[in-house]
């Protein structure tokens, strides 16, 4: 009898650690954060980048995502500070 007690509440834990997780929120970078991408990405390609997907892998390493900008607003880069800013549309 002990060992069936055993067995069953050994089965219910791991009934209970195999269900499914919930997914990790990922938290959208900031403009500080994009644009510190941007100058890394630039200082390893040598040039910057032609479009925002290698901004984008390399935000997906620290666990962000691309920033989605305020509606009436959108993310320019900026040819003469090579920064990243936000503009109206």
């Amino acid at each position: 009898m002990r060992v069936f007690t055993i067995i069953c509440l050994f089965l219910a834990l791991i009934a209970v650690g195999c269900g499914k997780k919930a997914p990790a929120q990922v938290e959208a970078a900031s403009l500080d954060d994009l644009n510190r991408a941007l100058s890394v990405v630039a200082m390893q390609s040598r040039s910057f980048p032609p479009s925002t997907n290698e901004l984008a892998a390399f935000l997906k390493l620290s666990g962000k995502s691309m920033p989605v900008p305020q509606p009436g607003k959108k993310l320019v880069l900026d040819p003469g500070k090579r920064l990243f800013v936000l503009e109206n549309q």
